[in-house]
């Protein structure tokens, strides 16, 4: 198809008209520009403020100028309105990398590790420097340790490599700590094992051995663990391999077995007794979990037939609640549930039984549910009378029903007033599982 002349003379025309507005744009904006720069030699930053405002109205694609003014901004310590100036360049100019750069240094300063990743992520995309590329993920790879979100690394760990640069072995020891995070320890000690004989046992170097320990330690290797524990021996090392140690995971079962989570007690009661067989104070604790784990099916039997014999109320009551703990012993929560509730239903004063309601708990949260006796024990713990020991041990059962129901913020709440006494090591051993369910519900969502 042929164009008219007329059709002609009016694509022209409006060639050229676009174009001189183009230049009148631009020539207004470097107008503009120039004033602001006299203005910010002579810290007149109020008004030069004012003139790169202009600059962007009269050009707003150049991302040079935001940038400029995001710059001024910082200079007279605004930095919520750097930030938001910086947001809106990369709205209009997507392609200016140094303001993704600026906004994830400005986030990360702010303790905003997810939109700091975000925008060095960003930079890393736009940026055609195979250098500064690498920064960005070392920079996010740090955040991530700072944050404790070593489980969302991978990816990063993943860009770093494939920019095929010399190997740096924090980019392995970072990945052997998203291995280590992630439940596997075979191919973090794979990484550690290259690099940890390189590595100084000196002030400083703690936290590679660390790494490389648990690894070890997460497969059962207690005894080579050890040997490395011994090589460094800085005070801050032996603050850090304290979770490697037999009290430790003796405090640990100790305080499961307290809340009657005989599961939790029994595991780490087998680690406390793989790192020292000879743990005296474990034995006692080990008849204990061995005489509970044992078949009680001919003794709830027995007691079954005893129960539906008994005509006195005083032993039936009794009888109700023997009954109740040997089917909690033996992992049937749903019928220990019932016989609780017959034995509050027996006699009034049952309905009083603090540790009845306890029982009760601890069976809703082996049921994953927030029942009635968690509600109550919640009331309980404002009494006066309960002391603090007694006190921290139901904030932590109800911490650990909350958990098991998938309702986080509850259980951390119910955690933070458990700690303390006996309940210390445990109550930080609950926030570190916690935030790792967390964190897997967040990479399953991202998935």
């Amino acid at each position: 198809m042929r164009l008219s002349k007329l059709n002609i003379i009016i694509t022209l025309f409006c060639s050229i008209f676009f174009l001189n507005e183009g230049i009148a744009q631009n020539s207004e904006a470097k107008a503009h520009l120039e004033t602001a720069d006299f203005l910010l030699a002579n810290n007149r930053y109020s008004e030069a403020l004012d003139e790169l405002e202009k600059a962007i109205q009269a050009n707003p694609s150049d991302g040079s100028v935001y940038f400029k003014k995001a710059n001024t901004y910082l200079a007279v310590t605004k930095f919520s309105e750097a930030i938001a100036t910086l947001e809106s360049c990369v709205q209009a100019d997507p392609s200016y990398f140094r303001a993704y750069e600026m906004l994830g240094d400005l986030y990360s300063q702010r303790k905003q590790p997810i939109k700091a990743v975000n925008f060095y992520d960003l930079a890393f995309q736009k940026d055609p420097s195979i250098d500064q590329r690498y920064l960005y993920k070392l920079k996010i790879l740090d955040i991530l340790d700072q944050a404790n979100r070593h489980r969302f690394s991978k990816p990063h760990i993943d860009d770093v490599r494939s920019l095929n640069l010399v190997e740096s072995f924090d980019l392995d020891y970072y990945e052997a700590m998203y291995w280590n995070e992630m439940d596997s320890p075979e191919k973090a000690e794979d990484l550690m094992a290259k690099i940890i004989g390189d590595i100084e046992p000196l002030s400083g170097n703690e936290r590679y051995y660390y790494q490389y320990i648990w690894s070890l330690f997460s497969q059962g290797k207690y005894s080579e663990a050890s040997q490395w524990m011994d090589k460094i021996t800085t005070s801050e090392a032996e603050a850090m391999f304290m979770i490697f140690r037999e009290d430790y995971y003796f405090s640990l079962a100790d305080t499961y077995f307290d809340v009657m989570d005989y599961e939790k007690s029994q595991a780490m009661i087998d680690i406390t007794l793989g790192i020292n067989s000879s743990y005296i104070e474990a034995f006692d604790l080990q008849k204990q979990l061995a005489a509970i784990h044992t078949t009680k099916t001919k003794v709830i039997a027995a007691q079954d037939r005893a129960l539906m014999a008994e005509k006195d109320i005083k032993k039936r009551s009794a009888k109700l609640l023997e009954l109740a703990i040997l089917n909690y012993q033996s992992a049937d929560y749903s019928t220990a549930y019932i016989h609780l509730e017959e034995f509050q239903n027996v006699l009034p004063q049952n309905e009083r039984n603090i540790n009845v309601i306890f029982i009760k708990t601890m069976c809703e949260k082996n049921l994953m549910q927030v029942g009635a006796s968690t509600e109550k024990l919640k009331k309980v713990i404002h009494n006066p009378s309960i002391n603090p020991p007694t006190k921290a041990k139901y904030n932590f059962a109800i911490a650990l029903v909350y958990k098991e129901a998938g309702d986080y913020k509850q259980a951390e709440n119910f955690l933070k007033a458990a700690y303390g006494g006996s309940f210390k090591n445990t109550v930080r051993y609950e926030f570190s599982e916690i935030q790792k369910l967390k964190d897997m519900k967040e990479i399953e969502a991202m998935n």
